[in-house]
């Protein structure tokens, strides 16, 4: 019955703050119930005075006293008049009531999203459940939430800030409410057990001030466990995402803002050789910027630049220009705009590596449009300038055909082919070219002199003293290569001029008189054509493009030339090669005669036994030696790339190994002829030049290592 006396007693404390409420309402007071609930008793136990007199009205009770009516009310009352009292003194602070709206503003979210996950459970295991037609149920409730909790952390990137600020408000809130429910007298607010058990949480060692009683200890060392796996989960946290940021930097993920930039977009055996010439062109400026847009990855990229610039044999020097990479797919308007594409001076288009011809066209002809999508204008304003690599010269007028005037399109393979001719005819004339498309030394540019409009070609010829006028560039666009003497230099029209910079010339006064002689016209030609004989030219490898290549030697060379092809492919396949599956015609030569050797020019045997087979294989008895020659062409082997061996390297080192063999066997053949006609020197013809196509840059210091002259 004491107990029973004891449970009463306390009830009627519980209710005091209540009934006090109550009873000034039903009084007829205007003021609202008193929400001084916990702590208001707290405070009233805590009263000496109501304590001491508490205490006696219970000693009052023996164990076998009935605890009656009376004295329920009189220790009521007690209560009462001192809570009446209590409401108006221990009014509810401010900060009580924002940690309650805290506290069950969160409690109220997380029961909302997990009444949300359960329907969506109990509606997704419904389905799947009508799905197996009656079949027994093969999965558990628990497989479906490692499912949710999978998709949850996979397609949030927040999951797991949500999942350690959940963690640390479950915390909070059991270790405050453990804390007040304990009925310490440390304790009298929620907000001062909230803190509390906030501190336990971050502070592993503020559980060293925790009362002395068993309930506030425990629950202290409860949170504190709780907050070591919060802290090792924020520390996680953390150093996953420097570290995918980090990552992100690394892989070049950020966007480039930049203005004025030079962008290369792809990234193949010419990338380190444009990114020298442009830092030569920003040379005079101080330097410049130069995005680069490939699939690789960027520290691959970065990797072969380092490799460039510290080489032994001509390291590239970028002269103040800074390079940056960017990794993306140049086809992708998203990625064209993260390297600033629309804001970019110029835009030059590589094709990319480790595709056919047409396909890497077809590639170029996508990226194109890609870059037209993010301005119409940006080719045409006369400002900004795209430059297109295309690998097959039929496939040029696909870029004319979807943007016109838009891009200038170089095809590499046919414009190398037909310098190559020229070289191999005259050999001196590929150090001419070497020194001229290159930003190292004179270079060509275009520029407006309106004090010259009205001029003839001939009187602007010497209107420069530190450039030679070369041509002219009509407002359409169409450049004339070395026009007659009396074409006038027209209102809207561009000098070409070869000089060392843009700002390095500027018209003198005009006073210079034309003194040079004039020869007719007919003259000049009779002269040339007069020496002109049969040539022999020698075609060592293959190229895709073999016949565009000889096409064009066959307008070059004088009736009665021969052409021999020297490589690997079998005669009898040779006609179908030139056809390229049917998108060339057959060849119709007017000054030309093909005769086929099938060898290898890298092997001594086969040059040494260049003779003419027919379509059959068999020998037409026509045979020739390397002396002979008028011009030695050595294609870059499209052959050996297919066979295994990767790239320009493998295609220059077969390259390298044919012009020191061929080399050397004609010096021998020469020494040979010096001793035998040392009475008749007239008979002794020099030997030509082999000229060698290289695909790579770094080859050229090996070549001038072994002294190897054509290139």
């Amino acid at each position: 019955m004491r107990m029973l006396g004891r449970l009463s007693a306390l009830l009627a404390i519980a209710a005091a703050p209540f009934s006090s409420a109550f009873t000034a309402r039903g009084n007829g007071l205007l003021s609202t119930p008193n929400v001084n609930s916990m702590s208001s008793t707290r405070s009233l136990l805590l009263d000496s005075n109501v304590h001491n007199k508490y205490q006696s009205s219970l000693n009052l009770m023996s164990p076998h006293d009935i605890v009656d009516a009376d004295s329920i009310s009189s220790v009521a009352s007690l209560l009462l008049s001192r809570g009446s009292r209590g409401s108006m003194e221990n009014a509810v602070p401010p900060s009580e009531g924002v940690t309650l709206s805290v506290l069950g503003a969160g409690f109220a979210l997380i029961v909302w999203f997990l009444i949300n996950e359960y329907k969506f459970l109990k509606e997704k295991s419904n389905t799947m459940v009508g799905a197996l037609d009656k079949k027994a149920k093969d999965f558990t409730l628990f497989d479906l939430i490692d499912y949710r909790l999978d998709y949850f952390f996979s397609t949030n990137e927040w999951a797991k800030v949500i999942l350690l600020f959940g963690l640390s408000y479950v915390l909070v809130v059991v270790g405050a409410g453990l804390l007040v429910i304990g009925d310490s007298d440390d304790y009298e607010t929620i907000s001062e057990a909230a803190w509390t058990s906030w501190t336990y949480v971050v502070d592993p060692g503020a559980q060293a001030d925790a009362p002395s009683e068993l309930i506030p200890r425990a629950v202290s060392l409860f949170v504190t466990l709780g907050g070591l796996l919060v802290f090792a989960l924020l520390i996680g946290i953390v150093g996953e995402s420097i570290g995918e940021k980090i990552e992100d930097l690394k892989t070049g993920k950020s966007r480039v803002f930049e203005s004025g930039h030079t962008l290369m977009l792809n990234w193949n055996d010419k990338s380190i050789a444009v990114i020298q010439q442009i830092a030569l062109a920003n040379e005079s400026e101080g330097g410049g910027v130069m995005v680069v847009l490939s699939n690789l990855e960027k520290e691959e990229m970065e990797e072969r630049l380092e490799n460039a610039i510290n080489a032994k044999e001509n390291p590239l020097d970028l002269m103040g220009t800074e390079v940056v990479f960017r990794q993306g797919n140049p086809i992708l308007e998203n990625d064209l705009k993260k390297v600033s594409a629309n804001t970019a001076r110029a835009v030059i288009a590589l094709t990319p590596p480790d595709f056919d011809a047409d396909e890497a066209d077809a590639n170029m002809l996508r990226q194109v449009l890609a870059i037209k999508a993010l301005d119409e204008d940006f080719g045409s304003d006369g400002e900004r300038h795209v430059v297109v690599e295309l690998q097959d010269v039929d496939n040029k007028e696909l870029i004319n055909l979807v943007a016109p005037d838009f891009a200038e399109v170089i095809v590499n393979h046919d414009m190398i082919g037909r310098l190559m001719l020229q070289c191999a005819r005259t050999p001196e004339l590929a150090y001419v070219l070497d020194s001229m498309m290159g930003f190292e030394g004179s270079e060509f540019y275009f520029d407006t002199w309106p004090e010259l409009y009205g001029k003839t070609f001939r009187e602007i010829t010497v209107r420069f003293d530190d450039a030679i006028p070369v041509g002219f560039r009509s407002a359409d666009g169409d450049v004339r290569v070395n026009p007659e003497d009396d074409d006038v230099y027209q209102e809207g029209e561009e000098i070409l001029v070869l000089a060392e910079d843009d700002d390095s010339y500027e018209p003198n006064d005009g006073t210079y008189p034309l003194t040079a002689g004039e020869c007719e016209e007919e003259e000049c030609l009779t002269g040339y054509q007069a020496v002109r004989p049969p040539e022999k030219v020698l075609f060592c490898g293959w190229r895709r493009d073999m016949s565009d290549l000889i096409s064009q030697l066959d307008e070059f060379v004088p009736p009665g030339s021969e052409l021999w092809l020297l490589n690997k492919i079998p005669a009898c396949n040779r006609e179908e090669r030139l056809l390229d599956g049917g998108n060339k015609a057959k060849l119709k030569l007017k000054n030309l005669t093909m005769k086929n050797v099938v060898g290898d020019h890298i092997i001594r045997r086969d040059l040494k036994r260049i003779w003419d087979t027919d379509a059959q294989g068999q020998y037409t008895g026509e045979k020739v030696t390397l002396d002979q020659f008028d011009s030695i062409l050595i294609l870059s082997d499209e052959t050996a790339m297919k066979s295994g061996e990767k790239g320009s390297t493998s295609s220059d080192s077969r390259s390298l190994a044919a012009v020191l063999i061929i080399q050397d066997m004609m010096d021998k053949m020469y020494q040979v002829k010096k001793r035998k006609f040392a009475t008749n020197p007239e008979l002794i013809k020099e030997p030509c030049v082999p000229v060698s196509e290289i695909l790579d840059s770094r080859t050229k210091s090996l070549l001038n290592v072994a002294n190897c002259k054509g290139y």
